[in-house]
């Protein structure tokens, strides 16, 4: 279990320096502090003294000649009260902004995570705090050094307050919207979102190192302008991720695949799991994953199955050489009424012809497309109708050809020629492709997928 990082702590810890840094009280005199210009320290001139001359003669004697580190008691008691009443501010506004999210974040659909809201608001109580204290620290009439160290203290721990805040926000954020990512159809946002919440948080810190620098008088120009000298060499050591990172973006703004895809790419196959900065993940039908630098997606053929509106099925069916003509007709008939009626077959398109004298069987091809989510269904669906099919040729009495061979003992005499099947009339063929269609909508009648279409396979 993380521990949290408490910034009260690391205020007290700084504002007890001014203990150290504080003058030295000379002996005989009530109270003394050495003068320090502000503006030589960056810190633009204040009326200090101002507080002081109207509290002090409604004070006790004790507390305004007593004198201790640098600073007078009544300053001493007035910084624990202003402390206080910061830590007083900060609470309510906490408890305040967490009824405030949980309300709005409950408006928009979502399941509140009171833990989540309750991380986010803290840092927003430690910035109020924080404030207050910059709005009120004039008022007890400090001055010299010590002014000068508790109000940049408390500059900086606005500014950290801040960056934590905006850090926190940026996640509570980035958490909503890609619960309400996940109930769009288009799949760019479950992409996008990563990517911009990484870039605001960035951004984040580079902001807060800024003003975390000018709080504490830091010149940052000389470090820019190292940083410039030393961005060349940078650049070269950087150079794959440069090129990760706009391959990521080419992958964002070209969309040749999305997350959840069955994609080929080069010798990778796989779903899509994940688009980073730097690299996409696939995760294979093996189960390991494969992770494919962004950069060579620019190059790279990609294959997207995914995509694909309908799933070709190819296949020839074997029947025995004995088959009447008509139980062929009857056969093929049949087995396009089945590809018309079938919930997942394109009807628009499809070939079922007698299209092959093989070496052991007539081949009819069966030449269909299933329209279907995902494999599994399709896997199903071809299930569904290959047993219509052997059901068909069971109502017909066609018989499935496989590898035989027969041997024929006769004499060597011709014997004329006998007919196995009579001549056809002008409407054998029809009749023929009817009764196939009759058996056909017989064997499918009763089916459950004709009431109500079947959704694709869970597990």
């Amino acid at each position: 279990m993380t521990k949290r990082i408490r910034l009260y702590p690391l205020l007290v810890l700084v504002l007890a320096s001014t203990a150290v840094c504080a003058p030295a009280v000379e002996d005989g005199a009530a109270s003394a502090t050495v003068s320090v210009d502000r503006a030589d320290v960056g810190i633009d001139p204040k009326p200090d003294t101002a507080t002081a001359d109207w509290v002090e003669p409604y004070l006790p004697d004790l507390l305004v000649d007593t004198a201790f580190l640098g600073l007078k008691l009544w300053q001493w008691v007035g910084l624990f009260l202003l402390i206080f009443a910061g830590v007083v501010l900060d609470h309510f506004v906490r408890l305040l902004l967490r009824f405030v999210c949980v309300r709005v974040v409950k408006r928009q659909g979502i399941e509140a995570d009171r833990k989540g809201i309750r991380r986010t608001v803290q840092p927003f109580g430690l910035l109020t705090g924080a404030i207050f204290w910059l709005l009120i620290v004039d008022f007890l009439g400090l001055d010299g050094r010590a002014f000068v160290i508790i109000e940049g203290a408390i500059q900086v721990f606005v500014v950290l307050a801040a960056t934590l805040a905006a850090w926190r926000l940026t996640d509570l954020l980035g958490e909503v919207l890609a619960e309400k990512a996940k109930a769009t159809q288009t799949k760019i946002d479950d992409v996008l979102l990563p990517l911009v919440r990484k870039t605001v948080k960035l951004f984040i810190a580079a902001v807060g190192f800024v003003y975390g620098a000018k709080s504490l008088n830091i010149d940052i120009w000389p470090l820019v302008a190292s940083l410039g000298l030393g961005g060349v060499a940078f650049a070269f050591a950087a150079k794959d991720t440069v090129e990760n990172f706009f391959g990521s973006v080419a992958v964002l703004l070209d969309r040749p695949f999305e997350v959840g895809d069955w994609v080929v790419i080069e010798d990778v196959e796989g779903t899509v799991e994940v688009i980073g900065f730097r690299s996409t993940r696939v995760r294979t039908f093996y189960n390991s994953l494969v992770s494919v630098p962004n950069a060579n997606l620019v190059r790279a053929v990609v294959d997207n199955y995914g995509q694909r509106r309908y799933r070709r099925w190819k296949t020839m069916l074997g029947v025995q050489y004995d088959t009447p003509p008509d139980k062929l007709i009857a056969f093929t008939e049949g087995i396009r009424e089945l590809v018309r009626t079938h919930p997942f077959t394109r009807k628009d398109y499809f070939q079922v012809y007698c299209n092959e004298f093989a070496d052991f069987s007539l081949n009819i091809l069966l030449y269909i497309f299933h329209e279907v989510p995902d494999w599994s269904t399709e896997l199903r669906e071809r299930e569904r109708l290959f047993i219509d099919i052997v059901r068909l040729a069971d109502q017909l009495g066609v018989q499935f050809a496989f590898p035989t061979q027969t041997i024929h003992l006769y004499k060597e005499e011709h014997r004329p020629h006998e007919a196995q099947h009579a001549a056809p009339a002008g409407d054998t063929d029809a009749q023929a492709g009817t009764a196939g269609v009759d058996v056909a909508r017989k064997i499918i009648k009763d089916q459950p997928w004709q009431a109500k279409r079947p959704g694709p396979v869970t597990f």
